[in-house]
Protein backbone atom coordinates (compact mmCIF):
# COMPACT_ATOMS: atom_id res chain seq x y z
CA UNK A 1 0.00 0.00 0.00
CA UNK A 2 1.04 3.49 -1.14
CA UNK A 3 2.17 5.73 1.88
CA UNK A 4 2.55 9.79 1.16
CA UNK A 5 4.51 11.53 3.93
CA UNK A 6 3.10 15.05 5.06
CA UNK A 7 6.16 16.43 2.97
CA UNK A 8 4.53 15.18 -0.42
CA UNK A 9 1.33 16.24 0.75
CA UNK A 10 2.14 19.81 1.61
CA UNK A 11 3.96 20.33 -1.88
CA UNK A 12 1.22 18.44 -4.10
CA UNK A 13 -1.13 21.23 -2.06
CA UNK A 14 1.55 23.85 -2.50
CA UNK A 15 1.71 22.91 -6.57
CA UNK A 16 -2.22 23.28 -6.77
CA UNK A 17 -2.40 26.30 -4.70
CA UNK A 18 0.01 27.44 -7.57
CA UNK A 19 -1.72 26.10 -10.60
CA UNK A 20 -5.22 27.23 -9.05
CA UNK A 21 -3.40 30.87 -8.66
CA UNK A 22 -2.60 31.31 -11.70
CA UNK A 23 -6.16 30.02 -13.49
CA UNK A 24 -7.57 32.37 -11.14
CA UNK A 25 -5.45 35.41 -12.84
CA UNK A 26 -6.07 34.35 -16.09
CA UNK A 27 -9.66 34.09 -15.68
CA UNK A 28 -10.01 37.67 -13.84
CA UNK A 29 -8.23 39.09 -16.51
CA UNK A 30 -10.62 38.06 -18.91
CA UNK A 31 -13.88 38.78 -16.76
CA UNK A 32 -12.02 41.95 -16.22
CA UNK A 33 -11.62 43.35 -19.41
CA UNK A 34 -15.38 41.52 -20.05
CA UNK A 35 -16.79 43.13 -17.22
CA UNK A 36 -14.69 46.52 -18.07
CA UNK A 37 -16.17 46.37 -22.02
CA UNK A 38 -19.79 45.63 -20.62
CA UNK A 39 -19.39 48.69 -18.37
CA UNK A 40 -17.76 50.83 -20.33
CA UNK A 41 -20.90 50.37 -22.93
CA UNK A 42 -23.39 51.02 -20.57
CA UNK A 43 -21.27 54.15 -19.74
CA UNK A 44 -21.50 55.67 -23.74
CA UNK A 45 -25.37 54.46 -23.29
CA UNK A 46 -26.08 56.79 -20.26
CA UNK A 47 -23.76 59.50 -21.82
CA UNK A 48 -25.42 59.17 -25.14
CA UNK A 49 -29.13 59.65 -22.81
CA UNK A 50 -27.51 62.77 -20.76
CA UNK A 51 -26.21 64.41 -24.29
CA UNK A 52 -30.21 64.04 -25.46
CA UNK A 53 -31.58 67.89 -24.09
CA UNK A 54 -34.79 66.98 -22.40
CA UNK A 55 -38.23 67.51 -24.23
CA UNK A 56 -39.43 70.93 -21.95
CA UNK A 57 -35.74 72.24 -22.55
CA UNK A 58 -35.76 71.47 -26.20
CA UNK A 59 -38.81 73.56 -26.80
CA UNK A 60 -37.92 76.23 -24.51
CA UNK A 61 -34.61 76.63 -26.91
CA UNK A 62 -36.90 76.37 -29.88
CA UNK A 63 -38.74 79.43 -28.36
CA UNK A 64 -35.84 81.14 -28.12
CA UNK A 65 -34.51 80.53 -31.11
CA UNK A 66 -37.37 81.42 -32.96
CA UNK A 67 -38.04 84.50 -31.24
CA UNK A 68 -34.52 85.84 -31.98
CA UNK A 69 -35.08 84.71 -35.55
CA UNK A 70 -38.46 86.94 -36.06
CA UNK A 71 -37.10 89.90 -33.94
CA UNK A 72 -34.01 90.00 -36.24
CA UNK A 73 -36.13 89.55 -39.47
CA UNK A 74 -38.31 92.45 -38.15
CA UNK A 75 -35.06 94.65 -37.76
CA UNK A 76 -34.50 95.42 -41.97
CA UNK A 77 -37.82 95.77 -42.53
CA UNK A 78 -37.99 98.35 -39.67
CA UNK A 79 -35.17 100.34 -41.17
CA UNK A 80 -36.01 100.98 -44.90
CA UNK A 81 -38.93 101.99 -43.64
CA UNK A 82 -37.47 104.42 -41.40
CA UNK A 83 -35.01 105.60 -44.23
CA UNK A 84 -38.10 105.57 -46.80
CA UNK A 85 -39.60 107.93 -44.39
CA UNK A 86 -36.72 110.09 -43.47
CA UNK A 87 -36.39 110.69 -47.24
CA UNK A 88 -39.78 111.76 -47.62
CA UNK A 89 -39.67 114.07 -44.96
CA UNK A 90 -36.66 115.69 -46.94
CA UNK A 91 -38.74 115.50 -49.97
CA UNK A 92 -41.71 117.06 -48.30
CA UNK A 93 -39.58 120.22 -46.52
CA UNK A 94 -38.26 120.77 -49.94
CA UNK A 95 -42.08 120.70 -51.22
CA UNK A 96 -43.09 123.08 -47.98
CA UNK A 97 -40.39 125.77 -49.66
CA UNK A 98 -41.39 124.88 -53.40
CA UNK A 99 -44.85 125.74 -52.27
CA UNK A 100 -43.70 129.14 -50.56
CA UNK A 101 -41.94 129.70 -53.71
CA UNK A 102 -45.10 128.84 -56.07
CA UNK A 103 -46.96 131.71 -53.77
CA UNK A 104 -44.07 134.34 -54.64
CA UNK A 105 -44.70 133.78 -58.35
CA UNK A 106 -48.03 135.86 -57.99
CA UNK A 107 -48.87 137.71 -54.80
CA UNK A 108 -46.20 140.03 -55.22
CA UNK A 109 -48.25 143.03 -55.14
CA UNK A 110 -52.07 143.62 -56.29
CA UNK A 111 -52.15 142.63 -59.51
CA UNK A 112 -51.10 139.79 -61.74
CA UNK A 113 -49.30 140.03 -64.97
CA UNK A 114 -48.40 137.27 -68.04
CA UNK A 115 -44.82 136.69 -66.80
CA UNK A 116 -46.66 136.09 -62.90
CA UNK A 117 -48.77 133.95 -64.72
CA UNK A 118 -45.96 131.98 -66.86
CA UNK A 119 -43.75 131.59 -63.64
CA UNK A 120 -46.51 130.48 -61.87
CA UNK A 121 -47.49 127.71 -63.97
CA UNK A 122 -43.75 126.72 -64.16
CA UNK A 123 -43.37 126.62 -60.55
CA UNK A 124 -47.00 124.84 -60.43
CA UNK A 125 -45.39 121.85 -62.53
CA UNK A 126 -42.14 121.67 -60.19
CA UNK A 127 -44.45 121.45 -56.61
CA UNK A 128 -46.86 118.57 -59.31
CA UNK A 129 -43.48 116.95 -59.91
CA UNK A 130 -42.21 116.94 -56.64
CA UNK A 131 -44.94 115.50 -54.83
CA UNK A 132 -45.51 112.92 -57.54
CA UNK A 133 -41.78 111.70 -56.41
CA UNK A 134 -42.45 111.18 -53.34
CA UNK A 135 -42.64 107.34 -52.51
CA UNK A 136 -45.48 105.94 -50.41
CA UNK A 137 -44.22 103.64 -47.40
CA UNK A 138 -46.15 101.79 -45.23
CA UNK A 139 -45.85 98.94 -41.86
CA UNK A 140 -48.52 96.97 -40.74
CA UNK A 141 -47.29 98.25 -36.88
CA UNK A 142 -47.43 102.05 -37.43
CA UNK A 143 -49.65 103.89 -38.24
CA UNK A 144 -48.66 106.92 -40.04
CA UNK A 145 -52.29 108.12 -40.53
CA UNK A 146 -51.29 107.57 -44.57
CA UNK A 147 -50.05 111.25 -44.85
CA UNK A 148 -48.12 110.50 -48.27
CA UNK A 149 -51.60 108.80 -50.29
CA UNK A 150 -53.39 111.66 -48.50
CA UNK A 151 -51.15 114.25 -49.48
CA UNK A 152 -51.06 113.00 -53.10
CA UNK A 153 -54.81 113.27 -53.35
CA UNK A 154 -53.89 117.07 -54.35
CA UNK A 155 -51.95 116.32 -57.51
CA UNK A 156 -54.78 116.68 -59.99
CA UNK A 157 -56.12 119.40 -58.06
CA UNK A 158 -52.68 121.15 -58.37
CA UNK A 159 -52.20 120.50 -61.98
CA UNK A 160 -55.31 121.94 -62.81
CA UNK A 161 -54.71 125.15 -60.21
CA UNK A 162 -54.61 128.38 -62.53
CA UNK A 163 -54.14 132.30 -61.76
CA UNK A 164 -55.00 135.09 -64.27
CA UNK A 165 -53.57 137.87 -65.28
CA UNK A 166 -55.52 140.78 -63.58
CA UNK A 167 -56.46 141.40 -60.08
CA UNK A 168 -54.75 139.70 -57.27
CA UNK A 169 -58.32 139.50 -55.91
CA UNK A 170 -59.78 137.81 -58.97
CA UNK A 171 -56.90 134.78 -58.15
CA UNK A 172 -58.61 134.08 -54.74
CA UNK A 173 -59.34 130.49 -55.24
CA UNK A 174 -55.87 129.62 -56.39
CA UNK A 175 -54.57 131.02 -53.14
CA UNK A 176 -56.76 129.44 -50.87
CA UNK A 177 -55.71 125.98 -52.88
CA UNK A 178 -52.28 126.64 -52.26
CA UNK A 179 -52.78 128.05 -48.66
CA UNK A 180 -54.72 124.34 -47.66
CA UNK A 181 -52.31 122.52 -49.19
CA UNK A 182 -49.20 124.05 -47.53
CA UNK A 183 -50.66 123.25 -44.09
CA UNK A 184 -51.26 119.95 -45.18
CA UNK A 185 -47.50 119.73 -46.21
CA UNK A 186 -46.42 121.42 -42.68
CA UNK A 187 -48.39 118.52 -40.81
CA UNK A 188 -47.18 115.61 -43.16
CA UNK A 189 -43.72 116.97 -42.20
CA UNK A 190 -44.46 116.89 -38.16
CA UNK A 191 -46.66 113.31 -39.26
CA UNK A 192 -43.26 112.04 -40.96
CA UNK A 193 -41.40 113.16 -37.79
CA UNK A 194 -43.30 111.01 -35.56
CA UNK A 195 -43.15 108.64 -37.79
CA UNK A 196 -38.99 108.59 -38.08
CA UNK A 197 -39.03 108.88 -34.37
CA UNK A 198 -41.70 105.82 -33.78
CA UNK A 199 -39.74 103.66 -35.91
CA UNK A 200 -36.34 103.82 -34.28
CA UNK A 201 -38.02 103.25 -30.62
CA UNK A 202 -39.48 100.41 -31.93
CA UNK A 203 -36.26 99.52 -33.59
CA UNK A 204 -34.12 100.04 -30.09
CA UNK A 205 -36.73 98.15 -28.08
CA UNK A 206 -36.81 94.92 -30.75
CA UNK A 207 -32.68 95.28 -30.66
CA UNK A 208 -33.48 95.37 -26.25
CA UNK A 209 -35.63 92.21 -26.93
CA UNK A 210 -33.66 90.06 -28.90
CA UNK A 211 -30.01 90.64 -26.49
CA UNK A 212 -32.26 89.29 -23.72
CA UNK A 213 -33.87 86.60 -25.64
CA UNK A 214 -30.03 86.19 -27.08
CA UNK A 215 -29.55 86.01 -23.07
CA UNK A 216 -31.57 83.79 -22.29
CA UNK A 217 -31.12 81.52 -24.73
CA UNK A 218 -26.98 81.30 -24.08
CA UNK A 219 -27.64 81.21 -20.49
CA UNK A 220 -30.50 78.29 -21.21
CA UNK A 221 -27.94 76.49 -23.25
CA UNK A 222 -25.39 77.19 -21.09
CA UNK A 223 -26.53 75.97 -18.28
CA UNK A 224 -28.25 72.62 -20.45
CA UNK A 225 -24.49 71.81 -21.20
CA UNK A 226 -23.27 72.19 -17.10
CA UNK A 227 -25.84 69.56 -16.40
CA UNK A 228 -24.38 67.61 -18.94
CA UNK A 229 -21.01 67.86 -18.13
CA UNK A 230 -21.47 67.35 -14.48
CA UNK A 231 -24.10 64.26 -14.88
CA UNK A 232 -21.64 62.38 -17.57
CA UNK A 233 -18.30 63.42 -14.63
CA UNK A 234 -20.45 61.97 -12.21
CA UNK A 235 -20.48 58.87 -13.91
CA UNK A 236 -17.25 58.37 -15.16
CA UNK A 237 -16.24 58.91 -10.92
CA UNK A 238 -18.32 56.01 -10.40
CA UNK A 239 -17.15 53.73 -13.38
CA UNK A 240 -13.30 54.73 -11.70
CA UNK A 241 -14.10 53.85 -8.92
CA UNK A 242 -15.92 50.43 -9.51
CA UNK A 243 -13.26 49.32 -12.10
CA UNK A 244 -10.93 50.19 -9.17
CA UNK A 245 -12.62 48.21 -6.39
CA UNK A 246 -13.20 45.07 -8.45
CA UNK A 247 -9.24 45.09 -9.26
CA UNK A 248 -8.91 45.60 -5.51
CA UNK A 249 -10.86 42.38 -4.79
CA UNK A 250 -9.15 40.31 -6.69
CA UNK A 251 -5.44 41.51 -5.71
CA UNK A 252 -6.62 40.52 -2.15
CA UNK A 253 -8.07 37.13 -3.29
CA UNK A 254 -4.86 36.81 -5.07
CA UNK A 255 -2.78 37.64 -2.05
CA UNK A 256 -5.01 35.35 -0.23
CA UNK A 257 -3.94 32.58 -2.68
CA UNK A 258 -0.03 33.45 -2.34
CA UNK A 259 -0.65 33.72 1.32
CA UNK A 260 -2.23 30.05 0.99
CA UNK A 261 0.52 28.82 -0.83
CA UNK A 262 3.38 30.00 1.05
CA UNK A 263 1.85 28.05 3.78
CA UNK A 264 1.45 24.93 2.25
CA UNK A 265 5.05 24.68 0.62
CA UNK A 266 7.22 22.89 3.16
CA UNK A 267 10.14 25.01 4.20
CA UNK A 268 13.40 24.31 2.89
CA UNK A 269 16.11 25.26 5.36
CA UNK A 270 19.05 27.30 4.00
CA UNK A 271 22.21 25.05 2.97
CA UNK A 272 24.06 24.39 5.66
CA UNK A 273 21.84 24.43 8.21
CA UNK A 274 21.48 21.83 11.21
CA UNK A 275 18.20 21.85 10.10
CA UNK A 276 19.13 19.59 6.81
CA UNK A 277 20.25 16.81 9.33
CA UNK A 278 16.30 16.17 9.93
CA UNK A 279 15.39 16.37 6.78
Amino acid sequence: MAEFSSRGVGNFAATFAQRSLAGQRIGFELRFNQLQNTLINRFNKQVDEINETPLGTQRKIGNLQKKSQELVAALPVLQEYRGGNTNNKGQLEALFEEVSVLFSTFNQDATVDADEVAAFEAQRDVVVNRLNNIYIFSHPDINDTNTIQRLKENLDTLRGLEVTAGPLSGNQAASDALTKFQTEVSIGITVTQNTISTTLDMEQRIEAKFSAADADLIGLTTEEQARRDSEIEGLRVNLGYLLQAISISFEMNAAFAESLQTRLTDPRPQPGSVLNLFT
